[in-house]
């Protein structure tokens, strides 16, 4: 694709000319803008820049973009050599990697008078701040839900369940009209983790890392690994054995997941489209209730998807934030970007886009659940990638049997609190 053609695209009102920024600020400003992602963002992105130029005749943006592959190292050696375009879009936990003391980007707290700050949960926000400081704007949050084949329930004659004890019942229902092979739901040992996290935060309000550390006590991990166990013991989820059987596959690419042998899963609300196509036939796959059965606390695991970032010392902070506020809010940018960047986090921008059906589907049901029952969010370490494998490995090393749960919630405590203290 000719990406110089785009530059020529946008929405251009005939005969309208638009103001300035200020009177006081008339002089043309240069800004560089940085993106990753795929052609259609790219298109999109573009497009949205050429209506901001029309807009704001004295500010000229311009876009550094390309694939995910390599994006990372390239904006570390930019913010090291303090090249970095002023705005930027980033990956949620680069605030804990470029400004772990609240000063690697620009404080946008400085700048609510020109980014309308009320149109953000709070809670979210809280995610992209460091010590009081607004490191940048959420463009979007996602979150695990629970989705549910409703072929297979129906098959059993069962309705979609509304929590754990009602799945445990159902399971048993489905095995006994479809066959022993059947689970009412399923997940691997990074999934397992997840559910028993989802307990614990309902139940005592906390979420797994708080001041960098298990907010957890080995009582509670005991009870929440048994709790688990329960569901495999009831036959409600297949074993981490009896999933393994298949190979070590994606789960959406399980046989048995395919088939509607496994009628259930934890998974990210902006994936409904990949579980939903990966089912046989005329297969259903809609939105569970989020159990609520350990506690008053909402508990769903969720993040910041990405986020918008300004440079720590640009010359132009007002001008750059006037582009952050004009992409995530401004009613034609946002109906041009639409859900390249995912579900916006922004209440106006989603309001645009509901009013102009561009927001339908399981996809935007499931996201507005994980809104409205998130838990308080990961901490920005939590997905990194030893830390990730090494609490897999403790949770295969449960359910093959080669440990028991006070063991494992020992094994737990002590990866959690060891990674931490040596990324501080």
């Amino acid at each position: 694709m000719d990406f110089k053609k785009l530059l020529l695209l946008g929405s251009v009102v005939v005969g309208m000319s638009y103001p300035t920024i200020s009177s006081a600020n008339s002089k043309v400003v240069n800004l560089k803008m940085s993106w990753w992602g795929g052609d259609d963002r790219h298109k999109k992105t573009l497009e949205a820049l050429k209506l901001f130029e029309e807009k704001y005749p004295n500010i000229k943006v311009k876009g550094e973009y390309g694939g995910w592959s390599g994006w990372q190292e390239k904006v570390t050696t930019q913010i090291i050599g303090n090249t970095a375009p002023d705005v930027m879009q980033i990956n949620w936990n680069w605030i804990d990697l470029f400004s772990k003391d609240g000063n690697g980007f620009y404080d946008l707290n400085k700048l609510s008078d020109t980014i309308n700050l009320d149109n953000y949960n709070s809670d979210i926000l809280n995610q992209c701040s460091v010590n009081g400081k607004l490191n940048a704007i959420p463009i979007g949050m996602t979150g695990k839900v629970f989705y549910i084949n409703e072929t297979t329930y129906a098959k059993a004659g069962l309705s979609i369940p509304k929590n754990f004890n009602e799945m445990i019942s159902s399971a048993k229902i489905i095995r006994e009209k479809l066959g022993n092979d059947y689970y009412a739901f399923d997940t691997d040992a990074y999934g397992a983790l997840l559910l028993m996290l989802y307990k614990l935060e309902q139940e005592t309000g906390k979420p797994f890392i708080v001041n960098n550390k298990v907010a957890y006590t080995e009582a509670e991990l005991v009870e929440a690994i048994n709790f688990y166990n329960n569901l495999v013991e009831q036959n409600a989820l297949p074993s981490l054995k009896v999933r393994a059987a298949a190979g070590f596959i994606p789960l959406d690419q399980h046989p048995s997941w395919i088939q509607g042998k496994y009628a259930g899963t934890y998974e990210w609300d902006s994936s409904a489209q990949k579980w939903q196509d990966a089912l046989e036939g005329n297969q259903k796959l809609v939105l569970a209730d989020f159990p609520t059965e350990f506690g008053e606390n909402k508990s769903a695991f969720n993040k910041v998807s990405m986020a918008f970032a300004i440079k720590k010392n640009t010359k132009y902070p007002k001008e750059a934030a006037t582009l952050v506020e004009f992409l995530t809010t401004d009613p034609e940018a946002v109906k041009i970007l639409g859900t390249s960047r995912g579900i916006p986090s922004n209440s106006t921008a989603v309001e645009v886009l509901e009013s102009n059906g561009q927001l339908t589907g399981l996809a935007f049901e499931a996201n507005n659940a994980v809104k409205d029952f998130a838990g308080k969010g990961i901490h920005p370490l939590f997905e990194h990638k030893k830390l990730n494998t090494d609490l897999r490995g403790a949770i295969e090393t449960f359910g093959y049997g080669q440990a028991n749960a006070e063991q494992t919630a020992k094994s737990i405590i002590s990866i959690t609190n060891e990674f931490l203290s040596q990324n501080q």
